[in-house]
């Protein structure tokens, strides 16, 4: 039992003190409460130091390349080629930590600049698809009637189509570049967003503190802003953080078959799709961004786990 507890079972003062213990116990807020369960999964923090070191090292590539590496992602050097991790040429030179591709360009430093361009990639996608589903869902949510059925008949439609060959589609048709391909990943993205905005609405909207908003006068924008959206804003977080894993998976496949990201920007997926004809004589070019992507997804996983867990209300003690 805390000093204060022992105080508020005291007498005397044990009013005084009980009205204390509580309002510093319900001080702490719903999203302190989840840090606290947070922290105590250690595979979620795991999870999440790694998000952050990776996030780290991608914005800071240009550094990492100057200063650790000491090579350019584009610098080749073809007398050098498909060497093994640690090649050092010359005394004076610096060292290849992971070898060299079938180039002769430093394999960690374009596996660093690739971070740059999945996470990102991943990062924009999953912004675009929570703004596109989290304003379907309002609406449909919301207002429902004739509004909501025109929504989620489309939505239906949408999830009828096999999203990957969709995928291909738009990527053979439209060659988009990096910013245009966040767009066509989340044009199949959001529409899980959009069911589960709506779900939250319709559940939400019918509490009391809605209509009590609806008595005083509050518009529909206020209500919709002030008192349903926040308090749906839990498993928007989980999603997102669930949905990057898959983005991440989604932009290795199609640069893997040369629909994604072209060469030579480096990124996980073209990576692989050049280093797997040297699976051979070169197994370390297939493994090395593996490596990354399976770790990557691993990470954003058991960081949206922990996240679940920590903000669902059913788990506070």
């Amino acid at each position: 039992m805390s000093v204060r507890e022992e105080r508020a079972m005291a007498g005397g003062e044990a009013g005084v003190g009980v009205a204390e213990w509580y309002a510093v116990r319900e001080s702490k807020g719903l999203w302190w409460e989840a840090w606290e369960r947070f922290r105590r999964d250690k595979l979620a923090l795991a999870g999440g130091a790694i998000i952050i070191l990776l996030v780290v090292l991608a914005l800071g590539a240009s550094l990492f390349s100057q200063y650790v590496t000491h090579y350019a992602p584009y610098e080749q050097d073809l007398r050098s080629n498909l060497k093994r991790p640690g090649f050092q040429k010359a005394p004076e030179e610096p060292r290849h930590w992971l070898g060299t591709d079938e180039l002769g360009r430093d394999v960690l430093t374009r596996a660093i600049y690739a971070a740059r361009i999945s996470l990102g990639v991943s990062g924009a996608t999953v912004l675009i698809a929570l703004t596109v589903g989290t304003l379907m869902g309002t609406l449909s949510g919301f207002y429902g009637g004739v509004l909501d059925a025109v929504i989620m008949r489309f939505v239906d439609i949408m999830l009828s189509i096999p999203a990957f060959f969709l995928l291909l589609f738009i990527a053979v048709v439209f060659s988009p570049g990096i910013v245009a391909f966040s767009f066509v990943i989340a044009s199949v993205s959001w529409m899980g967003v959009s069911r589960l905005v709506r779900g939250e609405f319709l559940s939400i909207k019918a509490r009391d503190y809605v209509d009590a908003a609806r008595v005083v006068g509050a518009s529909n924008a206020r209500i919709i802003f002030r008192h349903i959206l926040p308090n749906a804003t839990t498993p928007l977080i989980v999603a997102a953080t669930l949905m990057s894993g898959n983005v991440i998976l989604i932009e290795t496949a199609l640069s893997y078959l040369g629909m994604g990201v072209q060469p030579p920007t480096p990124s996980w997926g073209n990576m692989l799709t050049k280093s797997a004809q040297y699976l051979y004589k070169a197994p370390f070019l297939v493994f090395i961004p593996g490596f990354f992507i399976f770790i990557t997804v691993l990470a954003i996983n058991l960081m949206g786990n922990g996240l679940r867990d920590a903000l669902d209300p059913r788990l506070k003690q």
